[in-house]
């Protein structure tokens, strides 16, 4: 059917531009029957324009494009140019709303503003055009992706919060955390993943609906029946959220099961049921406090997108919405057919390379050739390589493992891979440089290294699980691969990053955040919503909201358990440290919850908590684990609960139902996981390499090796030997200025400096916003040690054909089928993944073949010799793990073998010296010696009435020698052969 843009752009002129001298009330009458004139022809463009075609049953189409072809017909010009030079100047920095329409957009706005032509501005399709996008930003998504899984009205006829509700979602949260829990200490672990349960409540929804009777009775007017009716889209959305929001295994798993088993620290007492509880209760539920102040950055403004929840409305979508029979770019498969024939194929072909043929998931096939070849395997291998394979899987699992193509913005997609990319080459040049040692050791393990290049044994440096420093300097210190120290280098830049770009780039969102919370506070009885216009909150109103005060009483309550806990179990933790990290949170947890909101990419404070508590209270590993599981818990929760705020106000649905349904999930996973927990610790051999079940804890012992290495032996003994990664904090914040210049600041200027070239100096602007350094930094992050390029490579490519090609060609059919082919392939392999591991991995029936055998063959799987040999003499590499530590000390003279010192501060950077630095208090002086560490050197010094000699190209100053008192550290690390150690401070 041809759509006539014009005739229908001329009947819209007609009626909001000509002048009737009539009275009101006749006027009235006539654009009634104008707007049921005009009423077809704008149900084709506006069908045209949002990409549904008619039916191909009857020539209609469905309600939400009358919808909008009725707000159309209302929305005057006048209305329509503020509206749209609103929302226009609202997504300047909005990289999720497509460069096409912003175009388009701003070439409108400059002919209703600046152009000469009259005849620009009458021309009906500018009008029709304007006010369509007018109408876009009043009632409906200025974005695609949402307008495809939302409605722009609200279905106020149908069920919502019922006891089918409350019954299934507690079921399928019990069910998931069960699984979940009870195989999480398995490796590979097996998952009951959010949209498989979301996909199983549909028919336990439906046989509700069928099975009861509709028995029932009225209580003040309302009728309570067994049945409530049809098994609605909101009664499936509720469950759903009651099942993401609590999918997970709490966080403290970890923290319990390192404590109370003899393989760790074997502290019986953290076996205890109350201390389990109220640990969880305190991680789980003090982010929703918070959740409360993020409501107003993420869930409000609209540029707070969140693309990663869009599939679970897709899927919702896809289960309950009426099908209708259309036509889109020749696919006239329903959204309901379409989930379940991609499901079956997914299912299916999750076999083929998970048990039939392995080579297809693991496609190492440039390693085949020379399968010992070590820089081949380093280079372009899937497992203990890089894996710069072009073509590196056929497994949508593996292609997608860290990113996802569909769900995340291109942009995104693209800048991540780019700095994946670019860590590699750095770790490449790392390694093949023995830059820090990393030539020693395999180039891309998240594991610790001793100084003869095997794994760190983190037993030989403890004596009842306490740090032993005399162990220690008899073993070695702890080394990082080229991979893992990229990778934290690069986290430690993102916190800084992350901060000073976010705050700047979107100031006013977050400024607009605290003053509304503020007058919350002030204005108690005032609606949150007080101020919004857009039509997601238009809606909400009509719900009784959650007051502020709700979240801010869970997070007091929370806050004295927490207290209780440090004061009534020995987790050797101060209090102080619980209001440290509910305040470090709170500084990042905004800007880090914008950016995920708009990209999809978390960042996470984990590492930081474990630097700071690590200087803080060197030593108290315990004190590090809780306020580590504390930051990362109220982070995520925090966000996990926005975004489904989130979704609840894209769906229209109850906040205070959404507020309770959370708050019974998060507890009744809580409950069931530890449950699981008690049962798992009376287990034998558990988390133990033998373990004939496979349940060899490999997250749990991360997570010990790391409470050792940042706990136990502490960052400043961990970084001694990496200098440049404390740099990396300002390095972070630098970079965030710098990139809010360029892309802010300079363009501003440039503009103001060349007026003429102001379009074009916008167009480089806006492209170059596309680039998100955070993102590359992310990249970079979560790129690295243990993965590699091969988890990225197929999912780059996933994304240029569904979000540059298909979205950009065939935005109809995007818009129908993508989510729903996504959730499709993922509740697949989630299913299949299950059954396998029963059916033939449990009891393992493996299939000896070639194509199985060969992705293990050569190094790239046994692993890649070093590059760099050890020296058999001493037969260690680096310094030995002795350490100096120096002081500050009142000294008369220095002289070596009588002779005046000389000081050279080039010397440390050009040929690896030794330093000592010495300060003289009265005369407020300070010196660096520098002396080689391959000659024997004798030193002499005199303090006061005592002389020291040492020879042997070492030395030793006791304390009893300082005639002051010894302060900070400023001798820095012995090289090579020459053990050089002093009294510690403190």
């Amino acid at each position: 059917m041809k759509i006539n843009v014009i005739e229908a752009a001329k009947h819209a002129k007609e009626l909001w531009l000509k002048k009737d001298p009539r009275d009101e009330d006749e006027l009235q009458s006539d654009v009634q029957v104008e707007v049921v004139e005009v009423e077809e022809h704008l149900l084709e463009w506006m069908g045209a324009k949002l990409g549904v075609p008619p039916s191909d049953m009857d020539g209609g189409y469905p309600r939400e494009v009358h919808f909008m072809a009725e707000k159309l017909a209302e929305m005057s010009l006048e209305k329509a140019l503020e509206l749209v030079k609103t929302n226009y100047d609202y997504h300047d920095h909005d990289n999720n709303f497509r460069h096409e329409y912003r175009m388009e957009i701003k070439g409108l706005l400059d002919i209703f503003k600046d152009s000469p032509v009259e005849s620009e501005k009458e021309d009906p399709e500018n009008i029709l055009l304007i006010r369509y996008w007018a109408t876009i930003f009043d009632w409906w998504s200025p974005y695609p992706e949402v307008r495809s899984v939302t409605d722009p009205f609200d279905e106020t006829d149908t069920t919502v919060e019922t006891w089918r509700v409350w019954v299934l979602g507690t079921i399928w949260v019990a069910i998931s955390a069960f699984v979940n829990q009870f195989f999480s200490v398995r490796l590979p672990a097996i998952t009951l993943d959010a949209s498989v349960c979301q996909l199983l409540l549909y028919p336990c929804g439906r046989l509700l609906q069928y099975a009861l009777p509709d028995w029932g009775f009225r209580f003040r007017g309302k009728r309570y029946t067994l049945n409530p009716g049809i098994w609605s889209q909101k009664e499936q959305l509720l469950a759903t959220v009651m099942v993401t929001c609590a999918n997970g295994t709490p966080y403290i798993t970890s923290n319990v099961i390192t404590q109370a088993l003899p393989i760790f620290y074997n502290q019986k007492w953290a076996s205890d049921y109350g201390y389990q509880f109220v640990f969880m209760l305190t991680t789980q539920m003090i982010g929703f406090g918070m959740s409360g102040l993020l409501k107003r950055v993420a869930v409000y403004p609209v540029k707070a997108m969140w693309p990663s929840l869009l599939p679970t409305l897709a899927v919702n979508k896809a289960l309950l919405a009426p099908n209708r029979k259309e036509s889109i770019n020749g696919w006239k498969i329903s959204r309901y057919n379409f989930f379940m024939v991609i499901f079956a194929v997914s299912f299916l072909y999750f076999w083929v390379p998970n048990y039939l043929m392995n080579f297809m998931q693991t496609f190492n096939w440039m390693t085949w050739i020379s399968p010992r070849n070590a820089d081949l395997a380093i280079v372009t291998g899937s497992i203990e390589g890089l894996g710069f394979n072009p073509i590196p899987t056929f497994d949508w699992n593996q292609a997608t493992a860290l990113l996802a193509p569909i769900t995340l913005p291109l942009y995104t997609s693209v800048t991540g891979f780019c700095g994946a990319l670019f860590g590699g080459l750095v770790i490449l040049a790392l390694y093949y440089s023995n830059n820090s040692w990393t030539g020693y050791i395999s180039i891309n393990s998240n594991r610790l290294f001793d100084n003869k290049g095997e794994v760190f044994n983190v037993t030989r440096i403890l004596t009842d699980y306490r740090f032993d420093r005399d162990k220690y300097l008899a073993y070695s210190t702890p080394y990082y691969s080229a991979g893992n120290l990229v990778a934290y280098s690069a986290n430690f830049s993102i916190f800084t990053f992350s901060f000073v770009y976010t705050i700047l780039t979107d100031w006013r969102a977050m400024k607009d955040a605290i003053v509304d919370t503020a007058k919350a506070v002030r204005y108690i009885h005032r609606s949150n919503y007080y101020g919004k216009v857009d039509p997601y909150s238009r809606y909400m109103r009509k719900h009784k909201e959650v007051p502020d005060w709700w979240f801010y009483l869970v997070m007091i309550i929370m806050f004295v358990l927490s207290v209780v806990l440090v004061e009534v179990w020995p987790v050797d933790t101060p209090v102080w440290c619980i209001v440290f990290v509910i305040g470090l949170v709170a500084v990042f947890i905004i800007p880090f919850t914008v950016f995920l909101s708009y990209t999809a990419t978390e960042l996470t404070l984990n590492v930081l908590s474990e630097l700071m508590i690590g200087y803080a209270l060197p030593g108290r590993f315990m004190a590090l684990n809780l306020v580590k599981a504390l930051s990362v818990q109220i982070a995520q929760q925090a966000q996990a609960y926005t975004k489904d705020q989130k979704l609840t106000h894209y769906a229209h649905l109850p906040p205070r139902t959404i507020f309770w349904l959370q708050l019974w999930a998060t507890l009744v996973n809580g409950v069931v996981a530890m449950g699981v927990i008690q049962f798992q610790l009376g287990q034998e051999k558990l988390c133990e390499p033998d373990n004939k079940m496979k349940f060899t804890c490999p997250e749990q012992t991360t997570f010990f090796t790391a409470s050792v290495a940042w706990g136990v032996i502490g960052p400043k003994k961990m970084f001694n030997k990496y200098p440049v990664m404390k740099w990396m904090f300002l390095f972070g914040a630098c970079a965030g200025l710098f990139f809010f210049f360029v892309q802010v600041t300079m363009p501003k200027l440039m503009v103001r400096w060349f007026p003429k070239h102001a379009d074009r100096i916008d167009f480089y602007r806006r492209k170059f916003l596309y680039f998100n350094p955070l993102i590359f930094v992310m990249g970079i992050v979560d790129g690295w040690s243990p993965y590699n390029l091969t988890y990225k490579v197929g999912g780059l490519y996933l994304a240029l054909v569904f979000n540059g090609y298909i979205k950009g060609r065939y935005l109809a059919w995007w818009r129908k089928y993508a989510y729903v082919m996504e959730a499709a392939i993922v509740t697949g392999i989630a299913l299949s993944a299950i059954i396998i591991f029963f059916s033939v991995q449990y009891n393992p029936k493996d299939l000896d073949w070639w194509g199985n055998s060969v992705v293990n063959a050569g190094y790239d799987s046994e692993g890649i010799p070093p590059n760099v040999q050890v020296p058999e003499d001493p037969g260690y590499f680096g310094p030995p793990p002795s350490e100096c530590t120096g002081a500050v000390i009142n000294l008369d003279t220095i002289t070596v073998n009588g002779t005046d010192v000389s000081f050279d501060e080039s010397a440390l950077l050009d040929s690896g010296l030794i330093v000592i630095a010495i300060s003289d208090p009265q005369f407020k002086s300070r010196a660096r010696f520098f002396f080689d560490c391959n000659t024997n050197v004798s030193l002499k010094f005199n303090f006061g009435h005592h002389t020291i000699v040492s020879d042997q190209s070492s030395f030793l100053l006791p304390f009893s020698y300082f005639s002051g008192t010894p302060s900070d550290t400023e001798c820095m690390f012995a090289v090579q052969n020459l053990a050089v150690s002093g009294p510690r401070s403190g």
